[in-house]
Order: C-alpha cells, then structure tokens, then sequence
C-alpha cells in the first residue's frame, strides 16, 4: 500500500522538476535571441569597415591555419618507413619544372638518400607547396620552414638549426657533413636573389657540395657561400626513436616558425 500511495508524489515530484527545466529553458530563448541580434548587427558594423574586416580575417587565417595544416598533415596516409641511419646513395640533383617547389626537390634528393621513396611518403602534399600561405596572394606557395620541420620530424629526422651568421656555424656544418649527414639550406640566389631551397653534402676539403634543383650538376662551395648567401641552415640526421604524434607535430611546427621568424630578420 505504501509503495501504491508513494508513486502520485514522486510522479508529481518529477514533474515539477521536467517543468521546471522546461521553464528555465524556453525562459533563456528571448536572451539567445537577443545574442543573435546583437552579433548581427556587430558584423554588420565590421562589414562596413573594409580595413577593419580585412585585418580581422587575416588574424583568424593566422591563428586558424596552423591548426588546419598540423592536423591534416598528420592525419594524410604515407608509408611509416623509417630512413636508414646513415645514406644509401650519394644523394642525386632532381630538377626543377615548376616554380615554388624548390623545397620539395630538396626533400626528395635528401629521402632518396636515406632510402625513402618521396612518392610513397606523399611529401608534396604533406609539405602544402600548392596550397597557398597567405589565401589572396597567388604567390605565396612554396615550402615554408613550420611545414618542412613537420614533415621531417613525422619521418624520424631531426633538424637542427643554425645561424649562417656564427663564427662557429661553418666548423659545425662540415663536422655534420663529415659524419655523411646531409643538410637542408635557404639560399639567396646569386643570379636574381631569389629564396631557393638547396640540399648540402659533404665536399672536398674544406667546401660543401651543394645539390640545386636548378643546376643540372652538384657544385662546391666554400665558407663565403655560408656568410654571403645562406638564409637558414638546417643540419638534418635520422633519429629513429623520435616520437610521433599530434603534439610533437604541433611542437615542430612551432619550432619551424621561430626558424621563419629568424630566417625573415636575416634577410632584412
């Protein structure tokens, strides 16, 4: 009888509970719409002011992109093979066809060499070469220092870099050489200035060779190439234990970045 008698409260009870939250609810619906109007009439306010919106849009391309590059880069399929400790071959000069991929004919002499085949590791897609940096400039593809950081530390390499400019810079260079590394450097172009990315090994004595996609044959250069031409030297090696991951991907872009930031001071 107790339990007959007790069922009417409790029904009762949660009744008034559904109606309460019922209430609470349809009672927050003039408030959503009074959001609703108010952000209305904000991006009405922006979009009456060209320059305002157009500084707004780049600060969320900046902020956005980043997070859309790591993470579809990580997530595209490649091989998962890891490069050999040391290279294969003796790295070979791949030509240049089109312009901006400079930086991804640099790649493919350096995985070559470690024995990686570039098409099954996707780097050209992964490095973003043909997607463009900056949405309303049509020139602005081309592999970027956070992408190329990336797309090295996802396949098992560290980079590691250093300023051209250090007294020291050289001897560690050719020490890296030496040890049969390769290195990755941003160059300006002794015919026209242009930014252009070159693959580096050892040379003779005391010259590196370098691996340009737009010369047909590797060619030597010595300490005066460092000091007058280079941007930014990356000295690159396997390290067969890196992690990977999504935060290791977001830390190396990062890494990449204030190598950009740095590269863009040496060049003014």
């Amino acid at each position: 009888m107790k339990r007959t008698a007790n069922k009417p409260v409790v029904a009762t009870a949660d009744n008034a509970a559904s109606s309460l939250r019922s209430g609470r609810f349809f009672s927050a619906v003039p408030h959503f719409k009074r959001c609703v109007r108010k952000m209305k009439s904000i991006l009405r306010w922006i979009s009456r002011r060209p320059k305002l919106s157009l500084l707004l849009a780049a600060i969320a391309w900046l902020l956005i992109t980043p997070i859309i590059i790591v993470t579809r880069t990580y997530f595209i399929v490649h091989s998962g093979d890891s490069p050999s400790a040391y290279p294969l071959a003796a790295p070979e000069v791949e030509e240049q066809t089109e312009g901006f991929t400079c930086g991804v004919h640099a790649l493919h002499t350096l995985y070559r060499a470690y024995g990686l085949d570039p098409s099954e590791e996707r780097v050209r897609w992964r490095l973003g070469v043909d997607t463009k940096a900056v949405c309303w400039l049509g020139d602005s593809t081309g592999a970027l220092h956070p992408d190329l950081f990336m797309v090295l530390g996802q396949d098992h390499f560290a980079v590691e870099e250093l300023d051209p400019i250090r007294a020291e810079s050289w001897d560690q260079i050719l020490d890296h050489l030496a040890e049969r590394h390769l290195a990755v450097f941003l160059i300006k172009r002794r015919e026209n200035g242009n930014l252009h990315w070159v693959t580096v090994g050892a040379g003779s004595q005391k010259e590196i060779q370098v691996y340009d996609s737009l010369h047909p044959e590797p060619y030597l250069e010595g300490e005066d190439f460092l000091r007058e031409h280079v941007i930014s030297a990356l000295l690159v090696q396997p390290e067969l234990d890196r992690k990977r991951g999504l935060t290791a991907s977001f830390r190396d872009h990062w890494d990449g970045f204030q190598e950009l930031r740095a590269a863009s001071a040496r060049i003014k």
